[in-house]
């Protein structure tokens, strides 16, 4: 399968050496893109122990300590920042794997420079916010996060179970990640 190599920027909260599972899937999915030929960048916070400089695939953002997870940044909003990069080295498409301030941050600047946006269900926040004591704002995380999701052209989720639960949801544009990874 011949197809145009293309320039990606994927947003973050995450990514390897760091051990969780969307690192660990993100980490992958960029292997695979970069196997099959595109360029990508990547955008995340600096986390506490991080020595790797800002360069043309990579763009450290300011970050907050992350409750509850030892070592992770929640990624500050960083539009000017990202506004300059992109207009310097704009890339074809847009992929936000977080919801938070940098994720919303990362929308609205493509949005202003008309660079197309696909997103990825990582973490099931309402799933999750039992667990950190937040379980009276699970329906309106559900609601912010179809706000933001409906924002971009698909949004990639895990299993066909995944989506089945999103789509009841009131969640549109789903694809399965497996299935339209390979048409990269």
């Amino acid at each position: 399968m011949n197809v145009t190599s293309l320039h990606i920027a994927l947003v973050s909260e995450t990514f390897p050496p760091e051990v969780n599972g969307v690192a660990n899937t993100l980490g992958r999915l960029c292997q695979g893109l970069r196997e099959r030929g595109h360029r990508l960048q990547l955008v995340r916070p600096r986390q506490a122990d991080d020595t790797a400089p800002n360069d043309d695939q990579l763009l450290l953002t300011r970050g907050w300590p992350l409750p509850g997870y030892a070592g992770l940044q929640w990624g500050q909003s960083s539009m000017h920042k990202l506004l300059r990069r992109w207009k310097r080295q704009r890339p074809d498409v847009l992929y936000i794997a977080t919801e938070g301030p940098l994720g919303l941050s990362a929308l609205r600047a493509a949005k202003r420079l008309g660079i197309a946006v696909v997103s990825g269900f990582h973490t099931n926040f309402p799933q999750y916010s039992g667990q950190y004591g937040l379980g009276l704002l699970a329906r309106l995380l559900t609601h912010y996060l179809r706000w933001f999701h409906r924002r971009t052209a698909v949004t990639l989720v895990p299993s066909a179970s995944q989506r089945l639960e999103l789509e009841r949801r009131g969640f549109q544009h789903l694809r399965q990640l497996v299935e339209h990874a390979l048409d990269l």
